[in-house]
């Protein structure tokens, strides 16, 4: 038998493991697709909402405050209470001396009666029903528990815009990570080019050697900003995953001919108006302090008598030589005055007055600080406007700048300082301008959660504006 071994077999064998491996691979591929997703704003604003744990925990908040007003309703309707008590006897009589009457009832001859066992069963079934007569308390804790629905119904809907300016923020937050990653390589690629220019022209005797060093420390500067932006990419991920639980990995970006439009209405005392009457912040805080107040009225209102009626109904079975079966009715109108409990009422009263007084006040510096917001919120839509002009303007300057500058370089009238200075200037102006475009974004969506407008379609719309 033949020991060489035949090579066509390895060569058969070494191609079926390629294929298992491909397909090992691909399968594994497939697996990690399936916790990773590529998506838009939108489909990572979706996400958000089934997996936010910050909105479901308001969401449980707003169906336990609903559950206020069946409560306070359960102050009207009747309580009604059964009872059933099965009772088993055994009764033992002890031994007792009768006088035996033949003989004159002297008791010289006592008859002697032994001892004696009885067993009975005594049964008794009760149904009692109490109906309290609803009073003025009754009706403020239904008012109260109303008030406590709508607050939380508020704090939902403040909830909801909250996740939508935490989902457009911190997407864009990725792609301003993505854009100083972008920057930063382009910067790095710029510093290795006139790194290698310094060295030819410094091998050429044209510059001082102090020149090369200069452009090799900023190139060793590039290189680590560079590092940085590549691990706050995925440090801004790390942040969104935290809010949609699957981790995205390709985004959609701005697109170059963003529209820049001023907020509709123009007037900005409009936009406080409407934040005074619909913020959800500051109408959770009014439906809050409203609670406050009727908590005043209810401790008052210990003082005044409460009015229930009694009806109740007792049946019970017979004891044997004893009582017969029978029915117990009996209905009664039960008043309770309060006339003194230590103090307590009229201290309770001072006290719930006094958080009413804190929730006034609160409420007033919410909205104090919900104007001064809406009016800086417009002015910044405005602001980024402007300055987005400023900033594209600004890009084209720095970039014939930095034209003009190699030049000049090149034929000796300009120091490598001044190519190193203005090569960083035109980064920094399309870092600024890049910057200014998210900002102008965000100061909009901030205005219209201010104003309490702000709404998924809102998202939808912002989305139109994003590329792959």
């Amino acid at each position: 038998m033949d020991q060489n071994p035949n090579p066509f077999i390895f060569k058969k064998c070494g191609e079926t493991m390629k294929t298992l491996l491909s397909v090992l691979l691909f399968l594994l591929y497939i697996s990690y697709g399936t916790n990773t997703q590529a998506a838009d704003l939108l489909e990572v604003y979706r996400l958000a909402h089934c997996n936010d744990p910050i909105l479901d925990a308001a969401k449980e908040a707003q169906l336990a405050a609903r559950e206020n007003t069946p409560l306070a309703r359960a102050n009207f309707l009747p309580i009604i209470s059964s009872q059933a008590t099965f009772q088993a006897n055994n009764q033992k009589l002890e031994n007792v001396n009768i006088s035996n009457s033949s003989n004159g009832g002297n008791g010289s001859n006592p008859e002697i009666i032994f001892p004696q066992t009885r067993h009975f069963n005594q049964n008794t079934y009760q149904l009692t029903l109490v109906q309290p007569i609803p009073y003025y308390v009754e009706w403020i804790q239904y008012s109260k528990a109303s008030s406590q629905v709508k607050a939380a119904n508020a704090t939902y809907a403040a909830a909801e815009q909250d996740l939508i300016v935490r989902t457009i923020n911190q997407y864009f937050e990725i792609l301003k990570a993505y854009d100083q990653l972008k920057f930063s390589t382009a910067n790095r690629k710029a510093y290795d080019k006139i790194f290698d220019q310094t060295q030819e022209k410094f091998k050429a005797g044209l510059i001082p050697v102090t020149d090369s060093d200069l452009a090799r420390a900023r190139r060793d500067s590039a290189i680590a900003d560079e590092i940085e932006a590549e691990t706050n990419v995925l440090n801004q991920k790390e942040i969104l995953r935290q809010i949609t639980i699957v981790p995205i990995e390709n985004y959609a970006f701005l697109r170059e001919d963003l529209p820049l439009k001023p907020p509709t209405p123009a007037l900005p005392e409009q936009w406080v108006k409407a934040a005074i009457d619909q913020n959800n912040v500051l109408l959770a805080a009014r439906y809050g302090t409203e609670v406050a107040r009727k908590d005043v009225n209810i401790h008052q209102a210990a003082h005044l008598p409460s009015v229930s009626i009694n009806a109740n109904g007792t049946r019970f079975t017979a004891i044997p030589g004893v009582t017969s079966a029978g029915t117990n009715k009996y209905a009664n109108v039960q008043i309770n005055i309060p006339i003194f409990n230590g103090g307590s009422i009229t201290a309770k009263t001072r006290q719930a007055a006094h958080l009413y007084g804190q929730n006034q006040k609160l409420t007033e510096v919410l909205c104090r600080q919900t104007e001064s917001q809406t009016r800086q919120y417009y002015r910044g839509v405005i602001t980024q406007i402007d300055q987005i002009k400023a900033y594209k303007q600004s890009i084209v300057s720095n970039t014939s700048a930095l034209k003009a500058t190699e030049t000049s370089f090149n034929v000796g009238t300009r120091t490598i300082v001044d190519v190193l200075n203005a090569q960083r200037d035109l980064i920094q102006a399309q870092q600024n301008y890049a910057d200014a475009r998210y900002a102008y974004i965000i100061q909009s969506i901030l205005l219209k959660q201010s104003a309490g407008t702000l709404t998924p379609n809102d998202v939808r719309h912002i989305n139109s504006w994003l590329t792959d």
